[in-house]
């Protein structure tokens, strides 16, 4: 997993495509890495990451771990989660939680 500052993310002319993360020819040819999914997580946000029937919640201050530069190789997910099926970005600041009428 890969975590890096929007900005570093170029809005190009033309439809030109964007180097997210560097994964090896080979590897990705014989479908052993692929980028699964892209998310935009904002500050004070967590995110959740489903794989089979399990789950876990990356906390804002332990995306940290995942920060690098964009094109470059990211960091593994904790054995177990390594399979992603699903990301799911979460809000934790009471104010923009839903309210009950």
């Amino acid at each position: 997993m890969l975590v890096f500052p929007l900005e570093e993310l170029p809005e190009l002319s033309k439809g030109k495509g964007n180097k997210i993360i560097n994964i090896p020819k080979a590897r990705y040819e014989a479908n052993e890495e692929k980028l699964s999914f892209v998310s935009v997580v904002g500050k004070d946000r967590e995110l959740k990451v489903f794989s089979g029937k399990r789950h876990f919640t990356i906390k804002s201050k332990d995306l940290e771990n995942f920060i690098g530069n964009r094109g470059r190789r990211g960091n593994f997910l904790p054995k177990g989660f390594r399979v992603v099926d699903s990301v799911e970005v979460i809000s934790r600041n009471k104010e923009e939680e839903p309210k009950d009428d």
